[in-house]
């Protein structure tokens, strides 16, 4: 970057704002820290305030991460997770959702939205599918009711899988095991035979234990009222949880989706807030941009060297996260 000012009667130019804004989004530094960094590396105070304004003003002028994705034209895969990162804003508990792609664990489309909801939830696959022309060929989420009503009268026909790990972990907190009760020992045989469903080789298996398990229902109704809860609910989406041996390739869980969220969670956790949706957009754009570039470590998908662009058949080689962002 040259030597022009950031803004008019600016005090840092350009290049100073863009480093500042750069090591803020790829590092687990406080705006405290690194204004304290910046003030000995430049020789005049940088104000956290002032540290909040560049990120904001930058995140303002980037690219969104649809928009970056119609761009650079990834080659994704066709198994879309979608999932929900909590954030706050001005108090209240707002929603980062994202879209991952589950062969590159890239992520196609992001939203800022009031709640993780169905209207977000069909948007956002709408939007990955007509707009960054991602391959759909199935999903993957948790449940949530809202999710159901918008897959059923948007994409109707499209495989969809719920995650059977979400529900066992329900199991553990609905279905609570109460030692030392006369009911513990049918308490923990039902969460076990459910998960036995949820955790069968086939769907043929899965089925066998369910007609079982459904057969012997009465015998679990005294256990606990979520038992019976848990027992309709599998029953009404039997078909969901069990979607993954009918398609292949299609994850059983959203375990991919949570290991990106929890990389995006690691700088999230580390910060009070946002004032507005926007400028929780604003900083959203960039941390989901700085994921894509950045190259794996541990990856269980065998990408460990490549960045989730890079999985994706982009070619990144003199490609700077920021600046590709703020290129028009």
């Amino acid at each position: 970057m040259g030597r022009s000012t950031a803004r008019a009667r600016a005090r840092f130019a350009d290049d100073v704002v863009l480093e500042a804004v750069r090591l803020y989004v790829q590092g687990l530094t406080s705006y405290r820290v690194l204004s304290n960094l910046l003030e000995r590396r430049t020789g005049r105070p940088v104000s956290r305030f002032a540290l909040n304004t560049w990120v904001d003003e930058v995140g303002a002028r980037a690219k969104t991460t649809l928009e970056l994705s119609a761009e650079l034209t990834p080659s994704w895969g066709g198994f879309l997770g979608v999932d929900g990162k909590a954030i706050t804003v001005a108090g209240e508990e707002c929603c980062l959702l994202v879209g991952v792609d589950y062969e590159t664990q890239d992520i196609v489309h992001s939203l800022v939205c009031e709640k993780e909801a169905g209207e977000y939830f069909a948007k956002l696959v709408i939007e990955a599918k007509l707009d960054a022309g991602y391959p759909l060929e199935g999903l993957f989420t948790d449940y949530g009711k809202g999710f159901v009503n918008a897959h059923a009268c948007n994409f109707p026909v499209i495989p969809w899988q719920l995650c059977r790990v979400h529900l066992g972990r329900q199991l553990e907190t609905s279905i609570p095991t109460l030692k030392h009760t006369q009911r513990a020992p049918e308490q923990a045989e039902l969460k076990a035979r459910i998960r036995a469903v949820l955790y069968a080789d086939t769907y043929d298996e899965a089925c066998r234990l369910w007609y079982k398990l459904s057969d012997e229902r009465k015998r679990f109704a005294a256990c606990h009222r979520a038992g019976s809860d848990s027992l309709r609910h599998l029953q009404t989406y039997f078909g969901l949880y069990t979607m993954h041996h009918s398609v292949p390739g299609l994850p059983p869980d959203t375990n991919v989706v949570e290991n990106v969220i929890k990389q995006l969670g690691k700088k999230l956790r580390l910060m009070e807030g946002f004032a507005t949706l926007e400028s929780a957009d604003h900083f959203c754009r960039l941390l989901v941009a700085c994921y894509r570039f950045k190259r794996f470590t541990d990856s269980r998908n065998g990408n460990n060297g490549r960045a989730p662009l890079e999985a994706a058949g982009v070619d990144l080689k003199g490609r700077d996260w920021l600046t590709s962002l703020l290129a028009r």
